[in-house]
């Protein structure tokens, strides 16, 4: 297929590939996304992205990376703020950066996988623990969740046959493949659509795909919102790019 990757699910002694593994790469590269639910020819089987391990204790799961010699996947490293998943260098919802980036960590991680790495944001001290997977203020002592997850990339032939595919058929993919939720109050995703807002998911998705880094304005209740695609967030609540999870995946 030209992709870097394959997932495969272990059954008695043997490994297979999962078919249609870039659903699960996909959301796997979302560093707020906990799992996925797969169907396979044994039931449906959840795959924890976190302990890399699935909720059936007779199946285990791996991922293998396939990379020319000398090459290295890009890896993004994240830590969990008050509100969302930000990658170490990037500006949190805090306003603060900080001092290392995801390849500095990565270097670092490489060479001790189960070790401390301290570092800085502003007159700030922190360490990051690998074998725990968690971030610790050394002056507060508050501890924060942190992650580690590749890249998504399109492998060369999934590009050429979606920009061969005619513009219809390309929006087509896009509205369906995809959905837009945004969680409220009461703790509940919900789809954005038109009985509830301005925009449907359909018509956000449209904007995403012509600008990845832009903002959309919408209405919901009377109240004006800004949903700004480069953040993942909008006034007044987090938001959620995530995949359709009725997609089918079948395991033989």
């Amino acid at each position: 297929s030209g992709n870097h990757y394959e997932w495969q699910l272990l059954t008695g002694i043997q490994w297979l590939k999962i078919d249609n593994d870039h659903v699960i790469e996909t959301h796997y590269c979302q560093p707020g996304a906990k799992g996925i639910t797969i169907n396979t020819s044994l039931g449906k089987v959840f795959i924890d992205f976190d302990e890399l391990q699935t909720d059936n204790a007779s199946l285990r799961v791996q991922r293998l990376s396939f990379l020319p010699r000398g090459q290295t996947e890009d890896i993004g490293w994240y830590f969990r703020d008050d509100s969302l998943w930000c990658e170490y260098g990037s500006q949190s919802s805090s306003m603060s950066s900080s001092s290392i980036s995801s390849k500095d960590i990565e270097t670092h991680f490489n060479q001790n996988p189960q070790g401390v790495l301290q570092f800085s944001v502003g007159s700030t001290r922190y360490s990051l623990d690998f074998s725990t997977m968690t971030q610790t203020n050394l002056t507060t002592g508050l501890h924060r969740n942190v992650r580690r997850r590749p890249k998504f990339t399109l492998s060369d032939a999934s590009i050429t046959s979606i920009s061969s595919m005619p513009l219809t058929s390309q929006s087509n993919l896009y509205n369906h493949s995809f959905k837009w939720e945004f969680m409220g109050d009461e703790g509940q995703w919900t789809e954005y659509q038109t009985h509830i807002c301005s925009l449907d998911n359909t018509a956000i998705e449209n904007q995403y795909q012509q600008n990845p880094q832009g903002q959309v304005q919408f209405i919901i209740n009377k109240f004006s919102y800004i949903l700004d695609f480069a953040s993942n967030a909008h006034t007044s609540c987090s938001i959620t790019y995530s995949l359709i999870q009725d997609t089918s995946i079948n395991y033989y």
